[in-house]
C-alpha cells in the first residue's frame, strides 16, 4: 500500500510537517500525476479527433477507437503507479457522467460520430463510461498483470469479434453475437493470453506496481484457454454492457480458477 500512502500524503499533508524524504516522494508523485494526467488527456483528445476522421465508416471508427484506447490505457499502467491510475479512472468516470447528465449537447457535438443510436438519444450512458468503469473495477480488484490482460482482451478481442462477425456470415448465437465473431474473439483472446500471461511468467517487474497483490503461481495453457473461453462468453452475453462484462468477468475467473 506504499503507493496509496504517498498519494494520500501528497494530497492531504501540510508541507511544514513533512520530512525531506516525504517531500521528495511527493514531488516524484506530483510529477507522475502530471504525466499520467497528460497521457489521459491525450487519450480523450484521440477520441475527439478519431470521431472526425473523414471518409471512415462509423463502425470502423468505433473499432479503431475501442482498440487503440484500451491498448493506450494498458500502456499507461506501465508508466504510472496503480494508485494514480485508479484516481484518473475515477475522475474519467465522473467527468463522463457529468458530460452525459449536464452537458449532453456538448458531448454529442464532440463525440457523436462514435456513438450508437441509443447513446445519441441519451437513453443510456455511453459505452466509453462502461469502458472506464470496467477498467477501474478490474485494476482495483485483481492482480495487475491479469487486469492488463483482461483490458487488452476488451480492447482487441471485442472489436475483432465485431469485425469478423459482420464480415463472415454465420449462425447467430445470441442477438448480438455470431459463430464467426465468437471464434474470432476466442482466437484473439488466446493470442493475447499467450503474449501477456504465459510469456511473462518469469517477469517480476509488476510487483512494484501491484500493491502486494502479485501472483505466485505460473500461468499455463489452461489459463490461456479458460481466459479465452470466459472472454468469449462475456462478449456474447445478451445482458449488461460488454465493456464492463469482458474485463471484470475475465479477470475474476482467471485470477480465481485459471491457474
Amino acid at each position: 500500500m506504499e503507493d496509496s500512502y504517498y498519494l494520500y500524503s501528497f494530497l492531504f499533508s501540510s508541507s511544514s510537517s513533512q520530512s525531506q524524504e516525504q517531500q521528495e516522494q511527493q514531488e516524484s508523485y506530483k510529477s507522475l500525476l502530471i504525466r499520467g494526467s497528460l497521457l489521459f488527456i491525450l487519450v480523450i483528445l484521440f477520441q475527439y479527433f478519431i470521431a472526425r476522421a473523414p471518409n471512415v465508416q462509423k463502425e470502423t471508427k468505433r473499432r479503431y477507437q475501442h482498440a487503440l484506447t484500451g491498448h493506450a490505457l494498458v500502456q499507461i499502467s506501465y508508466v504510472i503507479p496503480k494508485s494514480i491510475s485508479i484516481l484518473l479512472l475515477c475522475l474519467g468516470c465522473i467527468l463522463m457522467y457529468i458530460m452525459k447528465a449536464y452537458y449532453f449537447n456538448i458531448y454529442i457535438k464532440s463525440f457523436g460520430p462514435l456513438l450508437r443510436p441509443n447513446e445519441l438519444s441519451g437513453e443510456i450512458l455511453p459505452g466509453a463510461f462502461y469502458f472506464l468503469l470496467g477498467t477501474l473495477i478490474t485494476i482495483c480488484g485483481f492482480n495487475i498483470q491479469i487486469a492488463r490482460y483482461s483490458v487488452e482482451c476488451l480492447a482487441l478481442a471485442d472489436p475483432m469479434a465485431s469485425w469478423i462477425g459482420s464480415s463472415i456470415p454465420s449462425p447467430k448465437i445470441t442477438k448480438s453475437s455470431s459463430l464467426s465473431g465468437c471464434i474470432a474473439c476466442f482466437i484473439t483472446s488466446c493470442i493475447i493470453g499467450y503474449w501477456m500471461l504465459i510469456l511473462n511468467n518469469s517477469n517480476d517487474n509488476d510487483n512494484d506496481n501491484d500493491n502486494g497483490n502479485s501472483s505466485s503461481k505460473p500461468f499455463t495453457i489452461t489459463t490461456l484457454f479458460i481466459g479465452a473461453t470466459v472472454c468469449t462468453i462475456a462478449e456474447g452475453l445478451p445482458f449488461g454492457n460488454d465493456n464492463l462484462n469482458i474485463p471484470v468477468i475475465t479477470a475474476f475467473v482467471v485470477e480465481n480458477f485459471g491457474k
